[in-house]
């Protein structure tokens, strides 16, 4: 049963309690892991993808009316399938020419389309987070805090920028003042 889980964790569409439990078996499964990596990239582009033309009033209605209960999402998504996976194809080439670099206990970190994902990275200690920083010509500017694998960049990646993670007070600082832990540099 958890094996099936895996499009739903990439969607962030379980509930605290499955999630957790998914965490625990992915630690354990390589199978479910190769899975999920793909999959990320799809739940990313979808985040970025243009927002789904109205549906006609008649479509809603038949829907609604399959007699099913329906169960809400943690978070609504708001974009046309057909486009996230053009979209995603797109991130998926970029992905080829961006170098993930490997650090600390097996974690690493891809950056693609605006995105970072990163794998394998355990919790952040008590009373610290994760900050992502965009670094370009000796600018290291702040590009967001790390809540879970999949982070939309608050700044955009030039080619050739440095993409890096760090350990840093919760709510994050103005620059990096914690142990640089991913890094992973745009081809």
């Amino acid at each position: 049963m958890t094996h099936d889980l895996t499009a739903a964790f990439a969607l962030d569409a379980l509930d605290p309690e499955e999630s957790s439990e998914f965490e625990r078996h992915l630690a354990g499964c390589p199978r479910c892991e190769d899975e999920l990596e793909p999959m990320q990239f799809v739940a990313a582009a979808l985040a970025f993808a243009g927002e789904l033309p109205r549906p006609r009033p008649s479509l809603r209605l038949r829907v609604l009316d399959v007699g099913a209960p329906v169960i809400p999402l943690h978070r609504r998504m708001r974009a046309p399938m057909l486009a996230a996976a053009a979209i995603a194809t797109l991130w998926l080439g970029l992905a080829a020419v961006l170098h993930p670099w490997q650090g600390g206990t097996r974690a690493s970190a891809t950056v693609a389309g605006g995105v970072l994902i990163v794998h394998r990275l355990p919790p952040p200690p008590a009373g610290k987070s994760y900050e992502a920083w965009v670094v370009d010509g000796g600018r290291v500017e702040p590009a967001g805090l790390l809540h879970g694998s999949v982070l939309p960049l608050t700044r955009r990646v030039p080619e050739d920028a440095t993409v890096l993670v760090s350990i840093e007070p919760v709510g994050g600082s103005r620059r990096p003042t914690g142990p640089v832990v991913l890094k992973a540099k745009t081809a």
